[in-house]
């Protein structure tokens, strides 16, 4: 009988079989690598391959790290009071107040004119992404924009009006995040970049982990020594039969995604953080167990969101935490099944291009009827899209490692599934 590890590569190997993924998977526990392999090409006009030590862009899988820092820096800030027994209500009673209480009117990140929404939203909110804050990175020209300062980014989206009630749904938002890293720095009193890096990155031995606060992937490449070992970022055109990869014309700048998107790292660098943030390592219980809470359901099939990830629920594995981060030229999970106490890392330095078919996503999705659900509706529009063009299915699985991750839990489901049902 095989055994999960042999699952696993089985599964994987047939997968990726003339393909052309460009990354690395890594399935470990604390103990043990079940599976780890690179692919592609880190640089291809070089013919540089990916390797164990080849840095990635990880997008929002930056957020549990920004999450995380609040909570690490709260817990810094009450752990002196007199009262240890009141700590976590402390906490609490800081996740509860405003944008305000941390950024507060004159702070220089507002320009003079502060949004009446930040005496209104609460950290806990930007938190779990129900503050109702437009999303900057969802704003018409957003692509055409350069933002040198902080409050020259924070005034393209704070005078838009919340889109709904403060706490009242679920609704993804790059901005919230983007605040909670400028709070981060408030309660600190250190930038962001350094409290990261002395706080985590150096005592967790995550040595290729780096917090970039400016620049793009060509400028960090070329001037940066903390970056010899990043990927470029490549991407194909959805549409296109056969498509062919070209490398990003228009790299973000790191400015840009601050505490939603900055970070970049390593598979081995994620799995380190994986194994001391669920040994509790980094936070204690009852801190871990509040970044965890399923405080709201997401869009996505049986996830709820916690602070800066996403809990599924699997009847076989159980509750178990995940994020996706995606950012131009680059994708990645980041995975933890306490049943099994695996850790999953998928990091590619591939992405999509979905510019032309952006206008017929909007306008399909202003078609569809306004009773259903945001999951319905994203089903609806892969759906219809996917009829039309058909190339978008077989370049996903050239290209794509988040079909693998996919078939990684479906593996694991099934072969523990069957074990406990023997």
């Amino acid at each position: 009988m095989l055994s999960a590890q042999d699952k696993i590569t089985k599964t994987i190997n047939e997968l990726v079989n003339n393909m052309r993924h460009s990354g690395t998977v890594l399935v470990a526990t604390n103990k043990e690598t079940i599976y780890k392999k690179c692919f592609g090409y880190a640089d291809i006009s070089k013919k540089i391959p990916v390797s164990t030590n080849t840095q990635f862009l990880v997008g929002s899988v930056t957020k549990q790290f920004t999450a995380i820092a609040i909570l690490k820096a709260l817990w810094d800030k009450n752990i002196n009071n007199n009262d240890h027994s009141k700590l976590q209500d402390y906490i609490q009673a800081d996740l509860n107040n405003t944008i305000e209480y941390y950024l507060p009117a004159e702070h220089e990140i507002w320009n003079g004119s502060m949004p009446a929404w930040a005496n209104t939203v609460t950290i806990h909110q930007l938190l779990v992404h129900s503050s109702g804050i437009t999303n900057y990175t969802s704003l018409p020209d957003f692509e055409k924009q350069k933002f040198p300062k902080n409050s020259d980014l924070i005034a393209f989206f704070k005078n838009h009006a919340l889109e709904f009630i403060p706490g009242e749904k679920f609704s993804y938002s790059n901005s919230g995040y983007y605040l909670l890293g400028m709070i981060i720095q408030q309660i600190t009193q250190q930038d962001l970049d350094v409290y990261l890096e002395k706080t985590f990155f150096e005592p967790l031995g995550m040595l290729s982990t780096f917090f970039p606060t400016r620049g793009t992937v060509d400028d960090l490449i070329r001037s940066d020594a903390r970056f010899t070992n990043l990927a470029r970022g490549y991407q194909y055109e959805v549409t296109k039969q056969d498509a062919l990869l070209e490398e990003m014309n228009r790299y973000e700048s790191m400015e840009i995604p601050g505490g939603a998107g900055s970070l970049i790292s390593t598979a081995e660098d994620m799995l380190k953080w994986n194994n001391a943030l669920y040994a509790e390592k980094i936070l204690p219980k009852f801190l871990l167990e509040l970044f965890l809470k399923p405080y709201l359901v997401t869009e996505r099939v049986a996830a709820y969101y916690g602070y800066g990830i996403e809990i599924m629920k699997s009847d076989v594995l159980g509750e178990y935490y995940s994020h996706r981060g995606g950012i131009p030229g680059f994708r990645s999970i980041l995975t933890f099944i306490p049943s099994l106490q695996i850790s999953i890392v998928t990091l590619q330095n591939i992405g999509a291009n979905l510019e032309k078919v952006m206008p017929e996503v909007e306008e399909i999705k202003v078609s569809l009827p306004q009773t259903l659900s945001l999951e319905e509706i994203s089903l609806e529009i892969v759906k219809i899209i996917e009829s039309k063009y058909p190339s978008i299915i077989e370049n996903k699985k050239r290209f794509e490692l988040a079909p693998i991750y996919d078939d990684i839990i479906k593996t694991l489901e099934s072969f523990y599934g069957s074990f406990f049902n023997d």
